[in-house]
């Protein structure tokens, strides 16, 4: 740990140092992302031979993040981001060998305790973007250089789905296990590459160069942590919003690839039009960066429900055909991208002690990952009672909440 400050003039070359890391280790770890979501779903329903069933490894996957997040970032208030980065993937790579042992061994059970797991992946890859934070002076875009290096890996890996289906099937596994052997070196890389190179520590760096805290640590334990979070307006719209954009997203995605495959397409095509979806969740990353720093992020954070609120729209009314379909999608990941990044903002903007920020991270991340396993956990439900349309109509409901939300505190911004 940093005992002195660093020479203010140093900073501009760590934070430089700190981004090359960040975006290295950001290109091997969303490699395996794909793993969790798309193969997941395909896996799941080869296992169970229902697609009820197919929302589940996903929805844990993103509570596995949440809870994992909750328990990374206290060891990162104590070791710093280096350690829990790194510590959170090899739990994912670990993740992606069980469910691999779960498709060869056709065990379910083995399977959701895999992509509980493969969350701790999924928590090093979201968490990236306040270490590009830490010492930046334009948070937002920071924030959203670390996201897009995320797209290149994201995007690549549902496009994975058929050559690593046939790698899946040389070997005796089902095809859709593919893709969770590509996470795990994916996720060991990521480690590796954030152990060696992730020094100085951009957290202890921050934490050196900042200013003394204008308030004493909070009395209570946990508890007081808690009030104290939850006591800043800026943290409880952040929550809402990050939660929010998180049970609208993955509600309908968790299902896509099940319900687009019960209706002829092919791996290729499913692997396809889940890229565009992924593309459109990380590519926008630029824009809704500078949008916050130009706008402020409540702006960004009203757009990106109203485009969730169009993306439920939709899904109701996409039936089966496959345009209509990828359109749903489309705004999808672009409504989440602008929830993403402007809730991480309004996060990144609490007036709270610095040593309680990894700690609204943390709870920031647990909020995603319990929408999301509500989401995920009742598509594959909603889908199979339903169809694709009763599952927009469902995940559009929360985006009027968020909107009301945003309304509601304009006059205290």
């Amino acid at each position: 740990m940093l005992r002195t400050a660093p020479p203010p003039s140093t900073l501009p070359s760590l934070q430089r140092r700190t981004m090359r890391v960040l975006v290295a280790a950001q290109l091997l770890g969303a490699c395996g992302l794909a793993a969790g979501g798309t193969a997941g779903a395909l896996l799941a329903e080869h296992l169970t031979g229902t697609a009820a069933a197919a929302g589940l490894p996903l929805s844990l996957l993103v509570l596995g993040s949440g809870v994992g997040a909750v328990a990374v970032t206290r060891v990162m208030s104590g070791a710093g981001r280096r350690v829990g980065l790194a510590a959170a993937y090899l739990a994912g790579a670990t993740g992606a060998a069980l469910a691999v042992a779960a498709a060869g061994w056709g065990s379910w059970p083995l399977l959701l305790a895999g992509c509980l797991l493969l969350g701790g992946g999924n928590a090093a890859v979201m968490l990236a973007r306040y270490a590009a934070a830490d010492l930046s002076s334009n948070r937002g875009r920071s924030m959203s250089t670390v996201v897009t290096a995320a797209s290149v890996g994201a995007v690549a890996g549902p496009n994975l789905l058929g050559p690593t289906g046939a790698l899946a099937d040389a070997v005796g596994l089902p095809a859709p296990a593919g893709l969770f052997l590509v996470a795990i070196p994916a996720f060991l890389g990521a480690a590796l590459v954030l152990l060696a190179f992730l020094r100085p520590d951009p957290l202890q760096v921050a934490r050196a160069a900042a200013p003394p805290a204008g308030q004493p640590a909070p009395a209570g334990g946990r508890r007081g942590e808690l009030a104290v979070l939850l006591g800043d307006r800026h943290i409880r719209l952040a929550l809402l919003v990050l939660a929010m954009a998180n049970l609208a997203m993955v509600g309908v995605m968790a299902v896509a690839p099940v319900h687009l495959h019960d209706h002829g397409a092919g791996m290729g095509a499913i692997g396809l039009i889940v890229s565009a979806h992924i593309a459109a969740m990380y590519l926008p990353s630029p824009l809704s960066g500078w949008l916050v720093d130009r706008f402020g992020a409540r702006m960004v954070s009203a757009t990106g429900a109203l485009l969730l609120l169009a993306a439920g729209a939709a899904a109701t009314v996409a039936g089966a055909g496959r345009v209509g379909i990828t359109g749903a999608l489309l705004l999808l990941g672009a409504g989440w991208n602008a929830g993403l990044i402007g809730g991480s903002a309004l996060l990144r903007d609490a007036t709270v002690d610095p040593s309680l920020r990894t700690r609204a991270e943390g709870l920031g991340e647990l909020g995603m990952g319990a929408a999301a396993a509500v989401g995920g956990g009742g598509a594959g439900l909603l889908l199979a009672a339903g169809g694709f349309g009763l599952l927009g109509l469902v995940a559009a409901a929360p985006c009027l909440l968020l909107l009301a939300a945003v309304a509601a505190t304009a006059d205290a911004a």
